[in-house]
């Protein structure tokens, strides 16, 4: 994984000086919009440039809150100032700051203090640090051991050296490169990582944020008797509530296309087994918890098609569930799929399956992954074709109350998914849409829809 190139606080800069300055003066920063005030916020009033660019009326194009990060289009999409001025694509890295020097200008701010970004974040820099160290020590002598782990693990020996992982180097090691590098004893403690002695010859990853910044660092034992509960561990004081799922800045300081489609997966160690082979599009959850904000987060990002391939065991089946529960209850997320665990077969997981079974056998799961609406449809279906009649029943009842609640945006695949649990639960297509329509969708539809916030309370969320 590569070292972040953004000053650590171009993010502050943008969000608490610029946004602010800026909602107040949207009419002269954007002309082209032709901004008026209204009571919310602003609206667009210029019809030719509006209807040229985005194919709408301009009194559909709204910049609505305090300090908005963008504008929405009513019954479209809403795009961040960043993204619209590199072109529609959020950006990031050197793009980032160069779109935040141009809004702080039209905001009528120097912005100069992005390139010049004032005292450094000493942890921040400890953390890199540190963990340059790391993964060097798993290219020298002291890392042999951990090499011979990772290609136990399948992983090609020529990968080894670049696939982001690194190796704790011993707490006395640490200390003479920390004081080295000028780091205080104050400083050192207050960092974590000299907090807990088990991290000494471990493997380890480092976590970012969206940014590039290390957020957390994960360390896995090499030993396989120590109990689940202890085999990895997290920096101290340090929490992953927050951050993105673990390996994201890495895709996203790709191109767009690079980042229209991701793979989730559940474990840190698959997604650098899947970079070891040549997939790049992955990211981890590092467990099974997933944050209800995370699909509006990606969406956001730029992914538009997420594919969640968990562990193929209960505890990955049921995170599976709740992300395509999350995914349907989000105003904005990316198209979601599943790769059904029992298609990993044997495997327990990503990680031991391509080790397996190898790249074009991952790329066929790929393939052949379901739609994630259709999935949980069939789960809540899930009945025999023979099973007596009202178990049947009960069984079709239980999926289609579940798709009658879906937002409209999932029309499609409410639509593809009775259609399979139809024949899954051995009725006619035709009757259980009849019975579908006067049941289980006006209602509920309507209900739901009701209690879903503004369209224009997004962008200022």
């Amino acid at each position: 994984m590569s070292s972040p190139r953004q000053p650590v606080r171009a993010t502050e800069f943008y969000t608490e000086t610029v946004l602010p300055a800026l909602a107040q003066r949207l009419d002269q920063a954007f002309p082209e919009f032709g901004w008026r005030r209204d009571p919310r916020g602003w609206v667009a009033t210029n019809q030719e440039f509006t209807h040229t660019r985005f194919g709408v009326r301009a009194q559909r194009v709204v910049a609505h809150g305090q300090a908005p990060r963008g504008f929405l289009i009513h019954g479209g999409e809403s795009m961040l100032w960043t993204a619209y001025l590199n072109g529609g694509a959020v950006p990031f890295g050197e793009q980032f700051i160069r779109s935040v020097e141009d809004l702080a200008r039209r905001a009528g701010f120097d912005p100069t203090p992005i390139r010049n970004p004032g005292p450094p974040d000493r942890r921040a820099e400890l953390l890199e640090t540190f963990f340059d160290a790391c993964k060097r020590e798993l290219v020298s002598d002291r890392g042999s051991t951990a090499r011979s782990y990772l290609y136990g693990r399948g992983f090609p020996p020529n990968a080894i050296p670049t696939t982001g992982i690194g190796v704790v180097p011993p707490p006395v090691a640490i200390r003479q490169l920390l004081d080295r590098a000028g780091y205080t004893e104050a400083e050192q403690a207050a960092s974590g990582i000299l907090a807990d002695s088990r991290w000494a010859g471990r493997i380890c990853g480092a976590w970012r944020t969206e940014h590039g910044r290390i957020g957390t660092l994960w360390a896995r034992t090499l030993d396989s008797d120590t109990a689940d509960e202890a085999k990895y561990l997290y920096l101290r004081g340090a929490s992953r509530t927050n951050l993105p799922p673990y390996g994201l800045f890495d895709m996203l300081a790709g191109t767009a296309e690079d980042r229209r489609e991701l793979v989730l997966v559940e474990g840190v160690l698959d997604l650098h087994q899947l970079h070891a082979h040549g997939v790049k599009s992955v990211a981890a959850l590092g467990g099974t918890a997933i944050a209800s904000n995370t699909f509006e987060r990606l969406h956001r990002l730029g992914i538009e098609t997420l594919t969640l391939c968990l562990d193929n065991d209960d505890a990955g089946c049921a995170a599976t569930i709740r992300a395509v529960e999350h995914a349907t209850r989000v105003r904005r997320s990316p198209d979601v799929y599943v790769i059904e665990p029992d298609q990993l077969g044997s495997a327990k997981d990503p990680d031991e399956f391509v080790r397996e079974q190898g790249t074009a056998a991952w790329h066929d799961l790929l393939e052949n992954r379901a739609c994630g609406i259709t999935w949980r449809a069939k789960e809540l279906a899930s009945v025999a074709r023979d099973a007596p009649i009202p178990q049947r029943r009960a069984a079709l009842a239980r999926a289609a109350q579940w798709l009658g609640a879906l937002p409209p945006r999932l029309a499609l695949e409410q639509e593809d998914a009775l259609r399979i649990v139809a024949n899954q639960c051995g009725y006619s297509v035709e009757a259980v849409e009849r019975a579908f329509q006067a049941r289980y969708w006006r209602a509920p539809h309507a209900s739901r829809e009701s209690t879903r916030p503004a369209p224009e309370q997004e962008l200022t969320r």
